[in-house]
């Protein structure tokens, strides 16, 4: 259901996210990220092997423990941004955004007119309008609380960025440095000079327009290094439900073969 975005306007007031990218279905385990006290959870539709449904279903978890739910499509294509937003989706990912064109055509699936041409159906407007609300404020609502977050994780969309963030309704850009890092030939070195320097470009240009950012492929093992990014002026980061399982499981099986 359409509700006030937090993730969103803690952007706006310069404050860092936290959130939890989830590479498979689990609505329970969405709950607990809500006990944990996270700002978002985002569904990876390009890399998960999720349905449709599934994904419904997640959204109503984080709706019912007060985060921001948001999708990362499959691709910037507006049946896959409709599907999501239609869901109950407060905020898209749209992976691989290499030029302002590309940013200009998620802002037209995203938003309604007169900024946008997304159509008007679903599960958030029907129950807008099953309590009594109007669809004229709907359509106002929609607007003012989706999130629009682009990916940078080419060297095109490095080299582009500063023509991506002149597109107004773009509220984050978020760089994918794992992607990156093969776009640019260093696979997997994420603290690779030529990482850092297009972190440091892309943290410059968003400064100066007023943009938030957002840092993939991060360490939360390494909380000094998290908070380096966020004096840096990085607002946005996300854990991998995979990785913290992993990592998770790991240590807690050395402790007890430890003992």
């Amino acid at each position: 259901m359409l509700k006030r975005n937090i993730t969103k306007e803690k952007l706006k007031k310069g404050e860092p996210v936290f959130g939890f990218r989830m590479e498979f279905a689990a609505p329970f385990i969405v709950e607990v990220l809500g006990h944990a006290g996270f700002d978002f959870v985002y569904f990876d539709c390009e890399h998960g092997p999720m349905s449709e449904g599934e994904v419904e279903e997640m959204i109503r978890a984080a709706e019912l423990m007060g985060m921001t739910p948001m999708v990362r499509v499959a691709a910037n294509q507006p049946h896959h941004i409709l599907q999501s937003l239609d869901s109950g989706a407060m905020g898209i990912i749209i992976p691989h955004c290499g030029n302002k064109e590309e940013a200009q055509a998620a802002v037209h699936a995203l938003k309604y007119p007169p900024e946008g041409d997304r159509g008007i159906a679903g599960r958030s407007w029907t129950h807008w309008v099953m309590s009594g609300n109007s669809t004229a404020d709907y359509v106002k609502k929609a607007n003012q609380e989706t999130l629009l977050v682009a990916m940078i994780e080419d060297a095109e969309g490095i080299s582009q960025v500063s023509d991506i963030l002149t597109v107004d309704e773009l509220d984050c850009v978020f760089i994918g440095r794992a992607d990156l890092s093969v776009s640019l030939g260093v696979p997997g070195q994420g603290n690779h000079p030529m990482i850092n320097d297009a972190v440091d470009k892309v943290l410059k240009e968003a400064a100066s327009c007023g943009k938030a950012v957002g840092i993939g492929f991060v360490d939360f093992g390494d909380p000094d290094g998290v908070k380096r990014f966020i004096q840096k002026g990085a607002q946005l980061f996300s854990m991998g439900s995979t990785a913290v399982l992993v990592k998770t499981a790991k240590d807690l099986l050395k402790q007890i073969k430890g003992s």
